[in-house]
């Protein structure tokens, strides 16, 4: 088992390192939100939960404990209450839809996966809704985009 103190001194080697990319996460935010296609659903709010996932890829330099240095969750979490606070929605999907907009408004995102669920429509369940995920597309050497 190698000593922690030992590891604190190892070194930082790029091409070593095998990690290339981390997910930032918003798990089970919670809010009311004003959606749904039915009359008694646009008379009030709904509680919905979503959960993200971004995925981006890790800086190859030694990091320096900075919040400059990484994505902030913040403009996702206040993306998603300007989105809250807007017009009705009718879908689950449009909203996921909408995030995911939100998500890849930066262009260090290559993949989002957004889950939205409508949590009182069925009292049976813990929720009904969608799962939506893209990535972006990478871009070949010679500028055209991959599949072209």
């Amino acid at each position: 088992m190698a000593d922690d103190a030992l590891l604190s001194y190892v070194p930082y080697r790029p091409a070593a390192s095998r990690v290339r990319y981390y997910d930032i996460t918003l798990r089970d935010y919670v809010d009311q939100f004003r959606i749904g296609v039915w009359d008694q659903e646009k008379e009030r709010t709904q509680r919905v939960r979503i959960n993200v996932s971004l995925t981006l890829p890790w800086p190859d330099r030694p990091m320096t404990d900075s919040l400059d240095e990484v994505l902030s969750y913040d403009f996702l979490i206040d993306g998603i209450r300007a989105l809250r606070d807007g017009a009705h929605i009718n879908l689950v999907e449009t909203l996921g839809d909408r995030i995911l907009a939100l998500c890849f408004s930066n262009p260090e995102v290559t993949r989002a996966r957004v889950h939205v669920e409508k949590l009182d429509v069925v009292p049976e369940s813990g929720g009904v809704g969608v799962v939506i995920e893209r990535c972006r597309e990478r871009a070949r050497p010679d500028g055209a985009q991959a599949g072209s």
